[in-house]
């Protein structure tokens, strides 16, 4: 089993420059969402409409720019991601207008925006996250040592006499082994999911639809499964596909869905839970009304 985590980590890490036969990839991703342009389709917990990951990385590459419209539309679309992070980061409910941590990670996620690189190798929602929690820690330990209460910038070029092609290295190599530490222990988290319901990795490669018109189909079925607030809590209570109501919303038949049982559940729990899956998440487009949840 250690050898089948070993490389999935290994695929997540370098997911923009896959194997061609790589298992994992065949199984969740429609070869037509898939692109060596770095990016991710994840937004807020309970966003209506969420960019296509494509979108995203054009949107991006505008804010960077200068167009003030498309940083205002990415900082609203993600404005519950940040709160997510941050609330989780400090261990209990905030609110927006009235604790300093949600506007910290809001600043840490615009500067996100304008250091983020395409070619990467981490989605940028994973990438903003490390951001935000890096900021939110440095600000945490100035709090500590009653430093001034102003956020001193996280990079901040030349500081104490440092070369700042060196703190750019720096913070390179930071991010990226946060990255390979968060994908790890992301696909971990995945395993054991999948295990409540009777899926492991092998199974799910032997059942996973090999033409592209039926995966397509089981792909919308998840979708559907995920957007769908009844169908979805019948899932997670039950761990059974809940075939004849799916069916009967999806306008899928029941031996499509039967077949692809294990295929939808996989890909489903991914839609809903994208918010916990950043990485994962970026091998597909996600639903707009998928919620997420701790």
């Amino acid at each position: 089993m250690l050898l089948i985590d070993l490389s999935v980590i290994n695929i997540v890490i370098n997911f923009y420059k896959p194997p061609e036969k790589n298992f994992f990839l065949r199984i969740i991703i429609d070869e037509g969402n898939l692109s060596e342009r770095g990016g991710c389709s994840s937004g807020g917990e309970g966003s209506d409409s969420l960019l296509p990951k494509y979108d995203l990385i054009d949107k991006l590459r505008i804010a960077r720019e200068g167009d003030a419209k498309s940083r205002e539309d990415i900082l609203e679309m993600y404005k519950p991601l940040i709160g997510k992070i941050t609330s989780n980061l400090c261990q209990r409910r905030l609110e927006w207008g009235r604790d300093d941590e949600l506007s910290i990670g809001l600043i840490a996620f615009n500067e996100a925006i304008d250091r983020y690189k395409e070619d990467c190798r981490v989605p940028f929602p994973a990438y903003a996250r490390i951001v935000v929690r890096s900021r939110l820690t440095d600000y945490f330990r100035k709090e500590a040592r009653h430093n001034a209460a102003n956020l001193q910038p996280f990079f901040n070029d030349g500081e104490q006499g440092e070369n700042p092609a060196e703190i750019a290295k720096s913070w390179d190599n930071y991010y990226q082994e946060v990255a390979a530490r968060e994908s790890e222990l992301e696909i971990l988290q995945y395993e054991k999911m999948l295990s409540n319901y009777g899926i492991s990795f092998d199974n799910l490669v032997k059942s996973s639809p090999k033409h592209r018109d039926s995966r397509l189909a089981q792909l919308q079925a998840a979708r559907i499964l995920a957007s769908d607030t009844n169908l979805m809590q019948d899932l997670l209570t039950k761990k059974k596909l809940p075939i004849q109501e799916l069916s009967l919303i999806a306008g899928i038949h029941r031996k499509t869905l039967e077949r692809g049982r294990k295929y939808i559940i996989a890909t489903a729990l991914i839609f809903y839970y994208h918010e916990d899956f950043l990485y994962l998440s970026s091998y597909v487009n996600i639903p707009g009304s998928g919620k997420g949840e701790s």
